[in-house]
C-alpha cells in the first residue's frame, strides 16, 4: 500500500520534534497548518466527491447510515477529528496545495499575512522531507513547492488588504457626514473583481454584468496599493447620492484562484 498522505504528516512532524528545536508554539502552530490542510482537503477540495459519486447508495442504506452516525456522537464514539488516512500521497498536486494558501486560509479572518507565511514556509518544509524520503518524484515535489511560492506574495497580499479595508470600514469608511443618515437608494452584495484602481478610487465589476462598473468608491492610497486587477472581493456596496460607500467588508481573494464573481441586490437600508 502506497503512503497516505496523514502518514505523511505524522512523519514530518514526528522529524520536526526528533530533530529540531522548535518551541512548543511553533510545533502547536506547524499542527495547527496541517490540521487546516486536511480540512481544505476533505471539506472543500474535490479530492473526495468523486468517490462519494461512485458509491451506490440508496435511501434506506443512506438513512441507516446517518441513524448509526448519530448514535455514534451521542455516545461519544465517532472521532470527529478529520483524517487523511484513505488518500495516497500522490493524489494530490501543486493546485490544491496553492488554493489552500490563496484561498482557504483567507477565508477565516483571523489570518493575517504573517499565519500565511508561516502556512507557506511549513508547507515547503513538509515538502523538503518527502525529497529526502522519496515519496514523489523530485521534479514533481520541485514543481509543488514552485506553485506554493508562486502563489505566496499574492496571498500575502489579499490578507493585507482584508485587514486594512475592516479596519478603515471600522472606522467609518470615510463617509462624509452630509451622508450619514440617509437611506440608501440600492445595494450590492456578493464577490465583486477589481475592474480598475487610482491611488484614490476603486471600480468593481460582478460577472452577471462585467462592464458594469460599479464606482467609484473612495478609498485610502495604502489600501488601493494592496490589490490588484482581478481581485475578488466579499462586499457589500450602497450607493446614495450617487456615491458608492463600502457598507460590510469579507475577504480578499487574489485572482490566480478565483473564477466567478456574483452580485445579490439587498432590501433597502439606513446606516
Amino acid at each position: 500500500m502506497s503512503l497516505t498522505l496523514q502518514e505523511s504528516f505524522d512523519s514530518f512532524l514526528l522529524h520536526l520534534q526528533n530533530n529540531n528545536d522548535d518551541t512548543h508554539d511553533s510545533m502547536a502552530q506547524h499542527e495547527r497548518i496541517f490540521q487546516l490542510l486536511t480540512e481544505y482537503l476533505i471539506y472543500y477540495s474535490d479530492l473526495f466527491q468523486a468517490e462519494e459519486m461512485e458509491t451506490p447508495t440508496n435511501p434506506q442504506d443512506w438513512e441507516e447510515s446517518l441513524e448509526n452516525f448519530i448514535d455514534q456522537l451521542m455516545q461519544g464514539d465517532q472521532d470527529q477529528a478529520p483524517s487523511l488516512d484513505g488518500l495516497p500521497f500522490e493524489r494530490i498536486d501543486g493546485e490544491y496545495l496553492r488554493d489552500f494558501i490563496a484561498w482557504h486560509l483567507l477565508r477565516d479572518p483571523s489570518v493575517d499575512s504573517l499565519m500565511v507565511q508561516h502556512a507557506a514556509e511549513t508547507l515547503l518544509a513538509w515538502l523538503d522531507y518527502a525529497t529526502t524520503r522519496h515519496w514523489q518524484d523530485k521534479n514533481t515535489l520541485q514543481l509543488w513547492q514552485d506553485t506554493i511560492q508562486d502563489a505566496l506574495p499574492d496571498a500575502k497580499r489579499a490578507a493585507m488588504a482584508a485587514h486594512l479595508l475592516l479596519h478603515h470600514i471600522r472606522l467609518g469608511g470615510g463617509i462624509s457626514p452630509r451622508l450619514r443618515g440617509k437611506r440608501f437608494e440600492t445595494f450590492k452584495e456578493g464577490h465583486a473583481r477589481v475592474a480598475q484602481a487610482t491611488e484614490s478610487e476603486l471600480w468593481l465589476t460582478f460577472d452577471n454584468a462585467p462592464k458594469a462598473m460599479i464606482g467609484p468608491v473612495l478609498l485610502p492610497k495604502t489600501i488601493l496599493q494592496q490589490l490588484r486587477i482581478g481581485d475578488v472581493i466579499d462586499i457589500e456596496l450602497g450607493k446614495r447620492e450617487g456615491v458608492w460607500t463600502i457598507v460590510d467588508i469579507g475577504p480578499v481573494y487574489p485572482a490566480v484562484v478565483y473564477v466567478a464573481a456574483e452580485e445579490m441586490a439587498l432590501q433597502d437600508k439606513l446606516i
